[in-house]
């Protein structure tokens, strides 16, 4: 299961727990996140440290393709329909497509609205961080990403953490 479909069943999943063994919602989130992510609070924003072995291996192997990479920073700093990412990062259209539905499915990459194209709607995409960084130690991976208070504000799972 993907990051982004885990996050929009999560809530049912609670709902259900809630109803079954009357879990106390907000502790059994913050455990949950709290094994995963170290979110703390930062002027414009959230510093986000990713400590789970899984998602720090995922975000390496999508930030390992040059492809993926160009994608990334082509939406770290403005919403981009996927024509507009092709063309900017220049990749092919087929591997192109591929990666960004890769990069939509594990939630790296968010639609951010719809724009009226040749009279079709067709979305606008973001990433999910405005900045990413990996630190490599002597047996250990840090990853820190940089998440913008409106995307954070938008998103229910961190919301429920605050």
């Amino acid at each position: 299961m993907s990051i982004k479909l885990s996050i929009e069943h999560f809530h049912g999943f609670i709902k259900i727990l809630k109803s079954v063994i009357n879990v106390n919602e907000k502790k059994f989130v913050d455990e949950c996140i709290c094994r995963i992510i170290k979110i703390k609070k930062i002027e414009g924003g959230y510093k986000i440290r990713i400590i789970e072995q899984e998602l720090i291996d995922l975000i390496l192997q999508v930030c390992g393709d040059s492809e993926t990479r160009k994608i990334i920073g082509c939406v770290f700093s403005k919403d981009l329909t996927i024509p507009q990412i092709l063309n900017e990062c220049k990749i092919p259209k087929t591997s192109g497509y591929r990666k960004i539905e890769n990069l939509i499915i594990n939630g790296f990459i968010l639609e951010t609205g719809k724009v009226l194209s040749e009279s079709k709607r067709i979305s606008k995409y973001r990433c999910v961080f405005d900045e990413i960084k990996i630190e490599i130690q002597k047996n250990n991976v840090i990853i820190h990403g940089v998440v913008n208070n409106k995307i954070f504000d938008k998103s229910t799972s961190m919301v429920l953490t605050h």
